[in-house]
């Protein structure tokens, strides 16, 4: 079934701060710590001064992850800091206080499903919005919390009743799930189910914006396009995208982002976010992003990381451009 719905609501909480142009950045307001991992126990890697600038990249829980040089590092979000809200041109823009943004109704999880009892969960909760992770496999109501909800795997569900009702019908497996057709060898079909598999396990609200943004995942040899056709809904792809030397899991991870990235290629033709046919850099940039994103939430120390930042950074220099 197409989620016409569902796809909507993905496409405004994801691409909503993205398709403006927009980025997030922090003005520290004292000397802060920058840690290795979204924890008091990871190590401190520096510590910034105040009025340090740092993009923010992405969220967990109480923590900000931000970019300092080369390195991706975790910041706590209860420490004293102003929201810098830059447009293209970043340096004519002036500070904002973080709260006047992030504890609006209409720009927080609050208002969709979290429930906000102090500031720095509605902190938190704007952070979580501004990435679209509002319905994430995260603590968000108490610290053993889990969401297991048919409103992940492609029920159309907007507003708590209906993501109430999903998590009682998943409880009594009743959900209704999507299914990607996926055609090609035997060790294709089972290193895409396992990409999928580490979607819906790890990140499951990507798990849902992938399945229902293709219908198919096919094989095709190497000599081949590879790539997905928006019209048709259909991702295709050689085997060797599936066997390179990299550690562990790296592999499977990188695919399972992929998948995010081609499905944002179809819901943003859907969504006719773009007018014109075909990639752009601009296009590129943002399901670039969306992969990045998925990757990070899935192992943060992934192999490619660093790789798909550096792809965004250059988006615009033709030596990256690989459309």
């Amino acid at each position: 079934m197409r989620l016409g719905t569902f796809i909507a609501i993905v496409v405004f909480l994801v691409f909503g701060g993205f398709a403006s142009g927009q980025s997030y950045h922090v003005r520290v307001d004292s000397d802060t710590n920058l840690r290795d991992a979204n924890s008091l126990d990871g190590i401190i890697v520096e510590t910034i001064p105040a009025g340090a600038v740092l993009p923010v990249i992405n969220w967990a829980a109480d923590w900000l992850k931000v970019v300092r040089g080369r390195d991706r590092l975790w910041m706590a979000d209860w420490v004293n800091y102003t929201l810098v809200e830059f447009s293209q041109d970043a340096e004519s823009n002036t500070a904002k206080p973080a709260l006047t943004e992030l504890l609006a109704p209409t720009a927080s999880c609050c208002a969709v499903e979290w429930l906000c009892e102090n500031e720095r969960t509605r902190v938190s909760a704007g952070w979580a919005y501004r990435f679209g992770r509002c319905h994430v496999e995260t603590a968000y109501l108490k610290p053993d919390y889990r969401v297991y909800n048919c409103c992940f795997l492609g029920t159309a569900c907007f507003g708590d009743e209906a993501w109430r009702d999903g998590y009682a019908r998943f409880q009594n497996l009743q959900c209704e799930v999507r299914s990607v057709e996926i055609t090609g060898s035997d060790d294709f079909i089972l290193r895409m189910h396992r990409a999928f598999a580490m979607l819906k396990h790890r990140a499951p609200v990507w798990y849902a914006y992938a399945i229902s943004g293709l219908d198919s995942v096919t094989e095709v040899d190497e000599s081949s396009p590879t790539g997905v056709h928006v019209r048709l809904r259909q991702f295709q792809e050689n085997a060797s995208a599936l066997h390179f030397d990299a550690p562990g899991d790296a592999p499977i991870v990188w695919m399972a982002s992929v998948l995010a990235h081609e499905a944002c290629h179809v819901h943003l033709y859907e969504a006719k976010v773009f007018l014109t046919t075909g990639t752009s850099a601009a296009e590129e940039k943002l399901c670039t992003e969306v992969q990045l994103m998925v990757a990070d939430i899935i192992d943060p120390k992934d192999y490619f990381n660093d790789y798909l930042q550096t792809l965004i950074d250059n988006i615009h220099n033709p030596e990256y451009q690989w459309w």
